[in-house]
């Protein structure tokens, strides 16, 4: 939705590109109302998925998840493009990772708006804007780009992380509180800690184990193919009565 919003602004200015102004003006309301509409549809369709799966916390984590990702996909494009200049691009990344991944890995955790945390999310989300409209190549021609990112890429995911959140107090909360620490701190515990980094990779073992089976369950030929390739999970398999 995005992309074509873009796409369909920047077909809109090139065709008024020798318009009036007040022709010009009417452009960029219309352009305005677009995004008004695309943010409007985003915040309905985010709200509808979570009405499903509002007690399924690892999900709504892995959609915004992939919605962080996409973000920084939709800025690397803009600096090939020339769209912004690359130091621009920079500064996005650190403060999508420090900010909204950060934001995700410890969601439903819920934090107070005195907290570190909640401080830290505005910086960053203020610092985004400013590089943003300080390193845009051409800020008059690409106005409503700007309009776009601040709309659906910047000022988007506080709402979306505080729509996220269970209704239910006792639901906001991580299962384990080692994982309610800031990002720069966890990375700093992995590098200097052997006890850090073994918890971690006995986690992600067993999340991976876990997807293992779920995936058997649900295919014959996925659980042939893991037997194929893992001995350990065959005779797990075997135990639990479903050789292959």
């Amino acid at each position: 939705a995005v992309v074509l919003v873009c796409l369909l602004c920047r077909l809109l200015l090139r065709a008024l590109s020798g318009a009036s102004a007040a022709d010009m003006a009417m452009a960029l309301l219309l352009e305005l109302l677009l995004l008004l509409v695309v943010a409007g549809l985003l915040i309905w369709g985010w709200g509808v998925f979570l009405d499903m799966f509002e007690h399924d916390p690892a999900r709504v984590r892995a959609v915004m998840c992939l919605g962080v990702l996409a973000a920084m996909a939709f800025e690397w494009c803009l600096h090939l493009h020339g769209v912004v200049q690359p130091w621009v691009v920079w500064v996005s990344v650190a403060a999508n990772v420090w900010g909204a991944m950060d934001a995700v890995l410890r969601f439903p955790a819920a934090h107070k708006l005195e907290s570190f945390f909640s401080a830290k999310q505005f910086a960053l989300l203020v610092g985004k804007t400013f590089a943003f409209a300080a390193g845009m190549a051409d800020f008059k021609q690409d106005v409503w780009l700007f309009l776009i990112l601040l709309l659906t890429n910047i000022w988007v995911w506080p709402v979306f992380y505080t729509m996220g959140l269970p209704m239910d107090p006792a639901e906001q909360v991580i299962k384990d509180d080692a994982y309610d620490v800031d990002l720069v701190l966890r990375v700093w515990q992995l590098a200097s800690s052997g006890s850090e980094r073994r918890a971690c990779l006995t986690s992600c073992r067993g999340w991976w184990y876990r997807r293992l089976a779920a995936v058997s369950e649900e295919s014959s030929f996925a659980r042939m193919a893991i037997c194929a390739a893992s001995p350990e999970h065959r005779r797990i398999f075997k135990q639990m009565g479903r050789s292959v």
